[in-house]
């Protein structure tokens, strides 16, 4: 499976841009786009019943009713653990995979303070802002503390200092 940099989806812009310049396709999607709605799952074919966009054009191929029905089979049976590791590649850069071996790595603990998280969110994904290296999985806590003191060890040294460390 490949990673969604910044430089592919350019190109992956491009080439759709490139497909749509062809009358011939255009034509083509645009027939599909007027046909008859039709619900592949409950054959559902009142127009109203499906989402669209501003111009009035399907956007799913299944009604509402079926598309809400196949999201909670597909997205939100998942777990807090999957979900986030399918979100991971596009943001991060790393796999799926590499994200669960982290997550088993650290036993399903911050990396800092070593707790469970005890947010809805779970575990962050801790990266330097700089050179963009995932670091490692962090609570809500640990995350938003490092962030507050900018990434920079020379102010968290002092903060230790200050605290009698």
């Amino acid at each position: 499976m490949a990673i969604w940099t910044h430089e592919r989806r350019q190109q992956a812009s491009a080439r759709m841009a490139a497909m749509w310049q062809d009358p011939e396709v255009r034509e083509a999607k645009s027939l599909a786009a007027r046909r008859t709605a039709c619900c592949p799952d409950c054959g559902e074919s009142n127009e109203s019943k499906f989402y669209q966009d501003k111009k009035g054009r399907r956007t799913n191929a299944r009604c509402k009713t079926c598309h809400k029905a196949e999201s909670l089979r597909r997205w939100h049976a998942k777990s807090r653990v999957e979900k986030t590791a399918s979100r991971v590649m596009t943001m991060y850069g790393i796999t799926p995979q590499q994200y669960i071996e982290m997550y088993t790595k650290q036993d399903g603990k911050c990396a800092i303070c070593r707790q469970e998280p005890t947010t809805e969110r779970g575990l962050h994904i801790d990266h330097c802002h700089k050179t963009k290296v995932v670091r490692g999985l962090l609570c809500h806590g640990c995350n938003t503390g490092i962030g507050a003191m900018r990434e920079d060890a020379s102010i968290m040294q002092r903060a230790i200092k200050y605290l009698g460390g």
